[in-house]
Parts: structure tokens; sequence; C-alpha cells
């Protein structure tokens, strides 16, 4: 029962918030990670979120995110950089117990200056509105209302690449502060 309250949340803040898109393959290959200098540590956002970051291994980070109820989830987080951009590439720590669930891949891009870290999900509905319009130029599935992206890491780098500064694309910042 835990398990359905806690997708359920995750669901119920992920609506509130913005869906963010989805994608069966990772935004980065090995050889592209990279170490986000400053990343490490505990940080608080508006809505008394919390997002504890952790090193792994060096090159893949432990992202527990808690919210205020005390709730949380844990997730692994691959960071690089596309450009100018650095982007983190997060999924699901462990897979659950119900085996009709799949792993999927959230990017999101991020900004690290002093004590405040800006992170932006790759928006959903920015998909839909360019899947629409017919010009969503990257392998995917429509499925339950939802574009999942299905294209290979090298496809989606340079999609990301191209839409990196698409106000659109990466619309709703959330903002955190260092916790001291």
């Amino acid at each position: 029962m835990n398990s359905v309250k806690y997708i359920l949340t995750l669901g119920l803040a992920a609506f509130a918030l913005g869906c963010p898109a989805r994608s069966l393959f990772p935004l980065f290959a090995e050889k592209d990670l990279m170490t986000l200098p400053n990343g490490v540590g505990t940080w608080v956002g508006a809505k008394a979120d919390t997002v504890t970051v952790q090193t792994a291994d060096g090159r893949h980070y432990s992202l527990t995110v808690r919210n205020p109820e005390g709730e949380s989830g844990q997730y692994v987080g691959q960071v690089g950089k596309l450009g100018n951009s650095w982007f983190v590439d997060s999924y699901p720590a462990a897979q659950g117990i119900d085996h009709h669930l799949i792993r999927t891949h959230i990017i999101s891009k991020i900004r690290l200056e002093k004590d405040s870290l800006w992170v932006a999900s790759l928006e959903s509905d920015w998909l839909k509105k360019m899947s629409s319009a017919g010009s969503l130029q990257i392998q995917h599935v429509m499925r339950d209302n939802e574009i999942i992206l299905t294209a290979s890491t090298e496809e989606l780098q340079q999609f990301v690449l191209r839409y990196a500064d698409d106000p659109g694309a990466f619309a709703k910042a959330d903002v955190y502060a260092r916790m001291k």
C-alpha cells in the first residue's frame, strides 16, 4: 500500500509542477559523464522540498528527493555538458516491485552559481505542441497523452543541444538554495 501512496504522491507532484518529458534512453554515454563542481550537498526549494546530492562513484550521483511531508525517492543522476550548458539525466535508483513499470530518464538543464541551483526539466507540453505542429523531429511514441522519447543517446544529445536555449523547452526552473 505504501508503494501505491508513493507513486500517487509523485504523480500528483509532477502534475502540480508541470510534467517533465521522459526518455527510454539516457542523455549521456559513460564517456560523456562529468563531475559537477560544488554540486554535492543538500539543496532546499521554495516549497521546502529538498534534494540531497551525493557522489556515488565520482561520475554518478545519488539523489534523494524529499517533499515537505517527509516522503522521499532515490534517483541516480548523471551530469554532462552539451555546448555551454550543463544537464543532468536522472532515473529511479531501483526498479520497483511492480514489473510493469519501466525506468525512464528525465532530462534537466541545470545551472549552479555559488549557493543557488536552477533545475529546469525538458517540458512534455512543449514536446506535445511541437508534435501537433508536425515539427518534432526526434524518435518518440505517444502513450496515454504523453510523449516518450525513444531516440538514441546520440540523437538525444543533438536534439537537446539544438533546443538548449529555447524558452519553451526548459521553461520552468525550480530554484534551490544550498543548506548550510
